[in-house]
């Protein structure tokens, strides 16, 4: 009796260890998928529209300082001309640059933060991983989260506009990043977001410009 019983017992162990073998199997069978092609396709069909949104975001922030500040090409820009009238010096009103740059930071953070707070909305279809399948069901919606480090910086353009007479444009390049929150992982989209803050025609020789596929000017850092 007892050796039928030390029988029966074994193998219900060994059927539980198939059991949870199989069990294990389709477990990381499922993650496997879930990470290599679910993931990968719900990125794909939401990151041209997250980078939308981040740049319309950041664009918006940069737009609503400009006007609050009502800055003008004169309070960045300082232009120093020689004793013929013809341009010497280009600087950019560190300490100004600056002072707008945190506010751009600032005003960028709130939209951003209220664009994560709405998130994105997949179609259900798409977490099958089937490209046919995406757009297709109902609508899920995903949050996002704003990465607080966003970086910055300036840069200037000349381009000739006639005879003793230079287009010099300032703009500001704001880099911001937003995670994706996706089953058991996390995505990060990084935008880039170029806005015209200052731009004027120079009057006056300047020589320093070298106009073609790379015009540059020498001018003060910042």
């Amino acid at each position: 009796m007892k050796y039928y019983r030390d029988k029966y017992k074994k193998r219900k162990r060994r059927k539980a260890r198939i059991l949870l073998f199989i069990f294990l199997m389709f477990f990381s069978l499922g993650l496997a998928y879930l990470f290599c092609v679910v993931n990968p396709v719900v990125l794909e069909a939401t990151k041209h529209s997250i980078f939308s949104l981040s740049t319309s975001a950041v664009s918006d922030a940069v737009y609503d300082v400009l006007e609050d500040e009502n800055l003008t090409y004169n309070d960045l820009v300082e232009i120093e001309y020689d004793k013929d009238d013809n341009v010497s010096v280009i600087s950019l009103k560190t300490i100004k640059l600056n002072l707008i740059a945190r506010r751009f930071y600032q005003v960028a953070q709130v939209y951003l933060d209220r664009m994560g707070d709405t998130g994105v909305d997949v179609a259900l279809g798409t977490f099958t991983g089937i490209p046919f399948m995406s757009g297709i069901g109902p609508k899920i919606n995903l949050k996002l989260v704003s990465i607080g480090a966003m970086t910055s910086t300036f840069k200037n353009y000349f381009v000739s506009a006639g005879i003793n007479q230079t287009n010099h444009s300032v703009y500001i390049q704001l880099f911001a990043s937003v995670s994706l929150i996706l089953p058991a992982y996390t995505a990060t989209i990084d935008s880039v977001t170029e806005v015209l803050i200052a731009e004027s025609v120079i009057i006056g020789d300047v020589p320093q410009i070298y106009f073609g596929n790379n015009s540059t000017l020498d001018f003060s850092p910042f």
